[in-house]
């Protein structure tokens, strides 16, 4: 449900710029000190965050099978994914070779399914309604909760909303929109698996998000409450349950997608990290889904199913619960 810099981010879709258009693999090298956007489209720039002149950075993308600007990975950015202009520098010739257009039809409608680690939110988060009801003994201190069901390209949002509705939503005003109608079990379900329907979250997922689904609200929430579900279920979870206080890293954490849900999973996993206290906490997993998403297919051939991407942070600790460790 959350991430390091969510309630910034995703809120207001700032947590991950849209996938790019073109995938790429490969290095970035900056020739000059240009700015690393967030969004090409509005210009920003959260922190700021100008790439080195002779650096080298993660490519993943460009905007067009031509690139004017690439997408890249500049480590400690928050966000950590940014758009740089193509004449900051060039791209190597592996990377441009290698390049392939955005996945085939035949491999089905493209999501993000993000999970997050509720007590490293709350870490930053303390007067959320969600975070003051967090204890050592509620599920999500020891659970892997849910922050969204993203359809890709997350540049698509709003679908069909009212303007008025959009516009609230976009002033953090949650309470402003229309409460999102579910069934008892899929409620029942979500408020298990987000924390955050305390503050209304599923109604921002909902409006942003889940009206580009294709889906009607209780199919689509129900198959994210489920999703997570899956994932809480597992030994993913029992090795975050296992390291609350310690340090876990991101290979492990793949490894243990490997083993739940099949060779290569865990390369369709990224993980997010925050600061909290002065040390690195994991605070959010993305993990890649393709195919019959809110049908009937089974989660781990969504995830087989999607392009594989880069680790994201090297790993972080496993943040406890506020005042406890």
């Amino acid at each position: 449900m959350k991430v390091f810099a969510f309630v910034v981010a995703c809120l207001s879709l700032l947590l991950t710029p849209a996938l790019a258009q073109t995938k790429l693999t490969g290095t970035f090298t900056a020739n000059q000190a240009c700015p690393a956007l967030q969004s090409i489209k509005k210009a920003s720039n959260p922190g700021n965050v100008t790439l080195t002149a002779g650096t080298g950075y993660k490519l993943l993308g460009g905007n067009t099978a031509q690139p004017t600007y690439y997408w890249i990975v500049v480590p400690d950015a928050s966000p950590d994914y940014r758009w740089v202009a193509a004449t900051c520098g060039t791209a190597d010739a592996t990377a441009i070779a290698t390049s392939t257009t955005s996945p085939s039809k035949s491999a089905g409608p493209q999501y993000i399914l993000a999970l997050s680690w509720e007590p490293a939110f709350c870490a930053g988060q303390s007067s959320k309604p969600e975070c003051k009801a967090e204890t050592p003994t509620t599920y999500d201190a020891t659970h892997i909760s849910l922050h969204g069901l993203w359809p890709e390209p997350r540049s698509k949002a709003y679908c069909g909303a009212d303007p008025k509705d959009e516009a609230s939503d976009k002033a953090h005003d949650w309470a402003a929109l229309p409460a999102v109608q579910l069934s008892a079990g899929t409620k029942s379900a979500l408020d298990q698996a987000m924390p955050g329907t305390l503050s209304m979250l599923e109604r921002h997922e909902w409006i942003v998000h889940g009206t580009c689904s294709g889906v009607a609200a209780d199919p689509y929430f129900a198959r994210a409450a489920s999703f997570n579900a899956a994932v809480a279920a597992s030994a993913v979870n029992a090795l975050f349950a296992s390291h609350v206080g310690q340090d876990l890293q991101t290979a492990d954490i793949r490894a243990a997608f490997d083993s739940v849900f099949g060779k290569g999973a865990g390369d369709r996993v990224r993980i997010s990290c925050d600061k909290a206290g002065g040390k690195t906490v994991i605070s959010e997993m993305t993990i890649g889904l393709s195919g019959d998403v809110t049908g009937s297919a089974s989660l781990a051939d969504l995830i087989a199913a999607a392009p594989a991407t880069d680790a994201g942070c090297p790993g972080g600790t496993v943040e406890a619960v506020a005042g406890h460790s």
